[in-house]
């Protein structure tokens, strides 16, 4: 399984604003820069972690991006989902009840919780720190 671009990116640039939280806004131009992407790619990416609420978007001249919680708040997977649509490996992983689509729906069930549940257990802040291995 292979995520997006939009992944990467928005994980660095939440690592941006957790850096910096609380104290400042980051503008778009400064995250473009400082990971490398064009602007309308970062604004994309905010956009959907906005919609999410991990991400809070100010406009104006001295406006910006700043986190909605703290780094310590903000789970990897809040961010992954938010910019995976749901990690949802195949239709039937997110579906309630019992999936009748194939029968290896069950495999599919396992791993995504699998990878959630490891998500989950790292923070935005323990990605700050480095204290993810």
């Amino acid at each position: 399984m292979k995520l997006s671009s939009k992944t990467h990116y928005g994980l660095m640039a939440c690592h941006v604003l957790a850096r910096n939280y609380p104290d400042s806004l980051i503008s778009a131009t400064m995250l473009e820069s400082t990971i490398g992407v064009s602007g309308k790619y970062i604004e994309k990416i905010m956009r959907m972690l906005s919609k999410r609420n991990v991400v809070s978007a100010e406009r104006g001249v001295s406006g910006g991006y700043a986190l909605c919680r703290s780094p310590k708040e903000i789970t990897i997977g809040e961010i992954v989902r938010a910019l995976e649509d749901d990690m949802e490996i195949i239709e039937c992983v997110t579906k309630g009840g019992k999936c009748k689509c194939c029968p290896s729906s069950a495999v599919w069930k396992k791993l995504y919780r699998g990878i959630n549940q490891v998500l989950d257990s790292m923070t935005l802040e323990q990605m700050l720190n480095g204290e993810i291995d």
